[in-house]
């Protein structure tokens, strides 16, 4: 449904998103394409972080070994839980929509959903990431994080406001009619409208990335427990709050509820084509969901 983002809270392009990659994989541009992009995944995850730390061989087999435990565990615990959340939202669909009662509802369960997925994806990521805690290792991680942010940085400095709002816009226009099919101008006019209310914390977003980045940094230097850095890293993905910039918790929640105002909103005023459409796409992923876990 349109609730779902492509990827779970735009963290930062580092080794955060192997915690996250695998919740994307939810949101592919077909129902077909779920089984393909799971084929992929151990590849995925484990170009992901050869891109920012250095291994060895052995550290190169812990890592491929942990990208299919990851894999493994994602299909077989998360996917039948957010099947049963898809097709309980293509019944409400299917009954003409949600009131502002249950979609708050339906909302807060999948936020819970994200957090159960990050937590139980922690451990996985700390059994690699705790072999990188040696100075030298750190070096290497701190030198392409530094790399990734001046890229970012040049790719920002080329957009102007207004471009960066269109290109927002086009994500979660492009996102919603994935389940919906095309939106109507109304419809993407809601999805503007609040697109630019929210442009504030955009900004307020990128400065907590950096500040995310330093404390995962620090962490490492302290020399963890893998138990210490698992709980760390489900932390950091979402409750950074409680360790570094305390006041971005109340940023972090706004940009929720602004999310699901703006869904709500669109939800609400989808035509019954547009109902018939988002429930069987709902229902179609929710298939290949359970298809995939007993496999």
């Amino acid at each position: 449904m349109g609730t779902i983002p492509r990827r779970i809270a735009d963290n930062s392009r580092t080794w955060v998103r192997l915690a996250v990659a695998l919740v994307g994989l939810l949101m592919v541009s077909g129902c077909s394409r779920l089984e393909i992009a799971y084929a992929f995944a151990e590849d995925m995850l484990e170009s992901r972080a050869e891109t920012y730390l250095e291994l060895s061989p052995e550290q190169e087999v812990r890592l491929e070994a942990q990208s299919v435990a990851l894999v493994a565990w994602h299909r077989k615990v998360m996917l039948p839980k957010y099947a049963a959340f898809f097709s309980a939202q293509a019944d409400v669909a299917e009954a003409g929509g949600w009131t502002r009662a249950e979609f708050k509802r339906a909302f807060a369960e999948f936020r819970d959903l994200i957090d159960e997925t990050v937590e139980g994806a922690s451990p996985f990521i700390a059994s690699v990431l705790v072999d990188h805690t040696a100075p030298k290792n750190i070096v290497y991680l701190e030198t392409r994080m530094a790399e990734n942010n001046a890229e970012r940085r040049a790719e920002e400095a080329d957009e102007t406001p207004e471009e960066l709002r269109e290109k927002w816009v086009e994500r979660r226009v492009e996102r919603i009619a994935r389940f919906t099919g095309t939106l109507s101008e109304r419809q993407v006019t809601i999805v503007r409208r609040h697109t630019k209310s929210g442009m504030g914390y955009v900004l307020r977003w990128r400065d907590n990335r950096l500040k995310r980045q330093d404390a995962l940094l620090a962490f490492l230097r302290a020399r963890p427990t893998q138990n210490d850095l698992a709980h760390f890293v489900h932390r950091i993905l979402l409750h950074a709050h409680e360790i570094v910039d305390p006041d971005y918790g109340a940023v972090s929640e706004a940009r929720w509820q602004l999310n699901e105002r703006m869904y709500f909103e669109v939800l609400s005023s989808l035509s019954d084509a547009q109902r018939r459409e988002l429930a069987a796409t709902l229902r179609s992923y929710a298939s290949d969901m359970v298809e995939l876990a007993g496999a």
